[in-house]
């Protein structure tokens, strides 16, 4: 296996974008209707890029000397993203009512994300293919993205995980990270929530 940057020209954005979908299904399909809407939508913004899921911030696991996508890694770097500039790219890219859409996505995230501090590594989405798992693929890109982070010196690994996600939290836990923290909020009748893990590097 092998990870590297995304390739508009080369990986297939339908399926990095679908992948992104499966990491927050229920939220996108309260929000955007369906499946089918949210990934050609999520598709969009990861083809336009500055953004929180543009393409220049997506790396994709592929097999040695293949390009077909098994597994993504979308990395955060707080200093290049804010919720005005987020609300700037939502209007240039959709109309207007799915601009507040995702006006709407961004401030639930603002809401229930961790706080991101100058040390931390955020990874922001982490999933791999249905079809490719019991691989390993997701041990391979938490292994890749600590690498990363000790390579820009930061201190933590640090990242969201719904408190309904039990697969990934298990998988988050196997390799090492903690939960640090949690925070819930009411939303259309009912309540969401993130736990707050963390890896520390040494």
């Amino acid at each position: 296996m092998i990870i590297k940057k995304f390739d508009l020209d080369v990986h297939d954005s339908k399926k990095v974008s679908e992948l992104i979908y499966f990491t927050d299904a229920h939220t996108y399909d309260q929000i955007l209707k369906n499946k089918y809407q949210a990934v050609n939508k999520i598709e969009k913004l990861v083809k336009a890029g500055n953004n929180s899921i543009g393409h220049e911030k997506i790396c994709v696991v592929t097999n040695h000397g293949e390009e077909e996508v098994l597994g993504v890694l979308v990395i955060y770097k707080r200093e290049e993203s804010s919720f005005m500039g987020e609300i700037r790219t939502f209007l240039r890219v959709f109309p207007p009512l799915d601009a507040v859409r995702f006006t709407i996505l961004d401030f639930l995230d603002s809401r229930l994300l961790v706080d991101i501090g100058p040390e931390d590594f955020y990874l922001a989405c982490v999933a791999v293919d249905e079809k490719a798992r019991g691989q390993g693929i997701g041990t391979f890109i938490l292994e890749s993205a600590v690498a990363m982070a000790r390579k820009r010196d930061k201190k933590k690994a640090i990242l969201n995980v719904d408190f309904e996600n039990n697969g990934a939290r298990r998988l988050y836990e196997r390799f090492g990270f903690e939960i640090n923290d949690q925070k819930t909020m009411r939303w259309f009748g009912g309540e969401k929530g993130m736990y707050k893990m963390e890896f520390l590097i040494k």
